[in-house]
């Protein structure tokens, strides 16, 4: 169970150090134009304001164009004009800010700066606050397009923008011509879906159990649990008798289906998120060979020769908070949950009170604290489809009585298990 465990989670600690080492998006850009810097007469270029193929009003568009300024610069293969120069220039040709302009405008821009060349690009939101840059290098001369680059990045901007256009200060509108503020259709504000999702599952494990049976008041026998432990044949009731009985790491098997539902999600391109689960899931002891504890302070052998001495049937709530190392398609995530359990253990060999009647078989019904750690990955199929697979190791613990006076009877779950399912987004 463990080895599994950590294979699972070197797998997706691998695949999450790809997704953090992965290149800054903005420098692959700046890498690829800068490979072009060579085919120009002269490394001089200017960076044009982005535009959303929509054409609103936004102020991703400077944002992009100012990053990839910086990273430009940073890798010392071109010269850049300043952004406040090519603004001035823009403004006083009327050629607009927009980073929309024809082939004649880009030649005019070209002779006006002494730039050998733009990056101009346009913006598309995808799925998952992501936005598609495609930018090009052309030539101010031929208007050829030399060098061309496609990213996706992180939204991080809204849709209204902090700042507007300066309206151009002119000496004489006989000299210059008026610049006239563009105007555009501003779209309609849109839902942002955030990755909420509605899972059904099923799986299966193992594990093992720690069952203790303890009486400071009345004295446990073994014809109680159906226990030869002095090894003489007969399940005695009156001699020996014992104040505590325990057994720890017996080895434990699926008893019943494993199945869940649950529902949750991440703030749209977040990695942070949550989720609530309903579930149910069964484990027995089966036949081995362990030792068992008397009284707390000696230990003999002792052999299970049954598969159904002891089951459990658990039912669960519980929460898991979740961090997934990407919003994309592929989804490597890790958890921390707990959540509360309801608890059906049986046994046809134990002894209770039903009522006044002191009979078997056990059936009782405990209230118990969980604890767990999630491991998985999500691979998004859809737009609002997924498939994942989840290795979960599982900690459960509670007690009952038998209806027995001073009696404590404790039981700890811990168990390994792998589910598989299916998400639907909303």
């Amino acid at each position: 169970m463990k080895k599994n465990f950590y294979a699972l989670l070197i797998l997706l600690l691998m695949l999450s150090s790809k997704t953090f080492a992965r290149e800054d998006e903005y420098t692959k850009m700046a890498k690829e134009f800068s490979e072009s810097a060579s085919l120009l007469p002269q490394p001089k270029i200017a960076i044009m304001p982005f535009v959303y193929l929509d054409k609103r009003i936004s102020d991703g568009g400077p944002i992009v164009s100012e990053r990839l300024t910086t990273r430009i610069v940073k890798l010392k293969k071109f010269q850049v004009i300043e952004r406040q120069l090519l603004e001035k220039v823009l403004t006083e040709q009327n050629l607009g800010t927009t980073g929309i302009i024809d082939v004649e405008s880009t030649k005019k821009i070209g002779k006006i700066l002494g730039v050998s060349a733009i990056i101009t690009g346009t913006l598309l939101d995808v799925e998952n606050q992501m936005v598609e840059i495609n930018a090009r290098l052309i030539n101010t001369e031929t208007a050829e397009v030399i060098a061309t680059s496609s990213v996706e990045i992180k939204k991080i901007w809204s849709d209204v923008p902090t700042t507007q256009p300066q309206q151009p200060t002119t000496t004489s509108p006989a000299s210059q011509p008026t610049y006239t503020q563009p105007t555009y259709n501003q779209p309609a504000a849109r839902h942002v879906k955030g990755d909420s999702f509605f899972d059904i599952f099923m799986g299966g494990g193992s594990g093992k159990m720690d069952l203790s049976f303890k009486n400071t008041s009345t004295p446990i026998y073994e014809y109680e649990l159906s226990f030869d432990i002095n090894g003489n044949g007969i399940f005695n009731d009156t001699s020996p008798n014992y104040s505590e009985v325990s057994f720890t790491d017996l080895e434990t098997a699926n008893a019943g289906f494993l199945w869940g539902f649950r529902i949750g999600g991440f703030s749209a391109g977040k990695l942070l998120g949550g989720e609530l689960e309903i579930s149910h899931y069964a484990q027995q002891i089966t036949a081995q060979k362990t030792t068992v504890t008397l009284d707390g302070y000696s230990t003999n052998s002792f052999s299970f020769y049954v598969d159904d001495y002891l089951k459990v049937n658990t039912y669960l709530m519980a929460g898991d908070l979740l961090l997934r190392f990407s919003s994309r398609m592929i989804q490597p995530y890790i958890g921390l949950g707990i959540g509360l359990t309801l608890n059906n253990t049986t046994s046809p060999y134990i002894y209770q009170f039903y009522d006044t009647t002191f009979r078997k078989p056990l059936d009782q019904l405990n209230v118990g604290f969980l604890f767990r750690i999630p491991v998985g990955l999500r691979v998004k199929l859809g737009e609002s489809t997924s498939a994942f697979l989840e290795y979960r190791s599982t900690g459960n613990t509670f007690t009952s009585t038998r209806n027995i006076k001073g009696e404590t009877d404790t039981v700890t779950l811990t168990t390994g298990q792998t589910i598989f399912g299916m998400g639907f987004g909303f």
